[in-house]
């Protein structure tokens, strides 16, 4: 329980200094302070207390404001620029985006929009062709601005070994897969398995996101979670010692996070599996609320600037919801299951995709509930076609079936809502105070329906299935 209230501690200090509210931190405290001795007085109380003040003020010192910085006027006139991609390529309805440090015409980190069809690598010495637009980005808060770029030339790799052996593997394993599974089901397994959906077509990337898929493919804390689970049901079976089993757990999990490229919503759930695994080794119960604060509260103190980053928000936020819904219906009907969590994790994330994007999709909740049950078979059948691949074409086509039809049924689902107009549209953005005041709404609500039906209030012993 302390180890909870500490994480939470550092998040509501860097809460506090982000919202502008540094002064009412003191008097916050002193309140808090005195209620909880007044109302459970003693020593430990008092050494409770003031760790959980120090964690706070470690937050707050920590979440520093990050200044924007100016566009140096050399960006703005320019029309070529040259520089270095420092991420991994994610494709959109119309361009592809990277993240460039420049170092002509000048030094800076931007965001370049490139043709959807153009293809580059983590690490590629490029030269862009293009307008620079001095706007902020939801993905990468560093950036001065954005690079539309109509023509990119690629120079050559300076990428260390280990990331060029990450874009080898992801090719190869995208190449497998796109061969043995026919389209638009072949690119929709790849992204699923590694994040790389440049495959898909511009009409399926658009149907995805009307029936609010787009986060299948966005690698995320979900199919960490799925890893996790298949490793585990694997590994605890056979007459491997408890220690070899949580190692084999663990090492997969990073794996999988390092193939798809480290990305913060991987990262943050790679990091609380971990700690969950860790507990496990320990002999101590699994804790997935503290796993979760403390590996949010730790990614936070590291990075401090990744709390701006849209992905990190969605999968806290998302996963915070799969942790209070899923110990509540683990013991239903598993008909409530499939619809509640995928229901959850959809509620929680609308507030942050108002805030960054204006996006909502109506139909969103209910086709999340329909297709959440296909895609570890997704994930399963795309790891069959890769291992089959490697001992004969005529067992990976085989294999590909396998993966085909549950890939084949999500992409059916996704073109049919695309086909209702009022599905999905844009609206008008929610400022970071009304996001802070929906989700406080969202915590009270919880906390009444919990004390109002005590049969709804936490399972002892109950944990996030996935997190072993």
């Amino acid at each position: 329980m302390l180890g909870a209230l500490l994480a939470a501690a550092v998040l509501v200090g860097v809460l506090l200094r982000d919202m502008g509210t540094g002064w009412l931190a003191l008097p916050l405290a002193a309140c808090v302070s005195l209620t909880v001795l007044a109302l459970r007085p003693g020593r430990a109380t008092a050494v409770a207390l003031a760790l959980v003040l120090c964690a706070a003020g470690i937050g707050f010192w920590r979440a520093a404001p990050i200044p924007r910085l100016a566009a140096p006027e050399p960006l703005v006139t320019a029309r070529e620029f040259s520089g270095t991609v420092q991420d991994i390529p994610r494709r959109y309805p119309g361009h592809t985006r990277v993240t460039v440090a420049l170092d002509t015409p000048v030094s800076a980190l931007v965001v370049a929009q490139l043709p959807r069809d153009q293809r580059v690598a983590q690490g590629d010495v490029v030269v862009l062709t293009g307008r620079f637009l001095p706007r902020p980005s939801h993905t990468q808060p560093g950036a001065v601005g954005t690079v539309v770029v109509k023509r990119a030339r690629v120079l050559g790799n300076e990428a260390p070994a280990w990331q060029r052996l990450r874009t080898r593997l992801v090719r190869g394993i995208v190449a497998r897969i796109e061969r043995a599974v026919p389209r638009p089901a072949g690119p929709f397994v790849a992204g699923v398995l590694t994040g790389d959906d440049g495959g898909m077509t511009e009409t399926t990337v658009r149907a995805f996101r009307a029936a609010g898929f787009s986060h299948l493919t966005a690698v995320s804390g979900w199919n960490v979670t799925v890893v996790g689970a298949v490793v585990a049901v694997l590994t605890g079976r056979g007459r491997l010692p408890r220690r070899w089993v949580l190692l084999v757990n663990l090492g997969a999990v990073w794996a999988f996070a390092y193939l798809v490229g480290m990305e913060p919503s991987v990262t943050r759930a790679a990091l609380m599996a971990t700690l969950a695994l860790l507990a496990l080794w320990r002999g101590r119960p699994r804790d997935v609320v503290t796993a979760l604060a403390w590996s949010a509260a730790l990614m936070v103190l590291i990075q401090p600037a990744i709390r701006f980053h849209a992905g990190f928000q969605l999968s806290v936020a998302s996963t915070a919801a799969l942790v209070a819904i899923m110990p509540r219906v683990a013991g239903g009907p598993r008909w409530l299951a499939l619809i509640a969590t995928p229901l959850a994790a959809q509620l929680a994330a609308t507030p942050l995709l108002l805030h960054h994007f204006g996006q909502y999709s109506l139909v969103a909740p209910v086709v999340n509930a329909l297709v959440a049950p296909l895609i570890p078979a997704v994930m399963a059948g795309g790891v069959a076609v890769v291992l089959a691949s490697l001992v004969h074409p005529v067992l990976a086509d085989a294999a590909g079936i396998l993966a085909w039809i549950p890939a084949q049924a999500t992409v059916a689902v996704a073109e049919w809502c695309a086909r209702i107009e009022w599905s999905s549209g844009l609206a008008p953005s929610l400022d970071r105070s009304a996001v802070v005041v929906v989700y406080l709404l969202l915590a009270v609500a919880y906390v009444l329906a919990s004390w109002r039906w005590p049969r709804w209030g936490p399972a002892r012993g109950a944990s996030l299935p996935g997190t072993v």
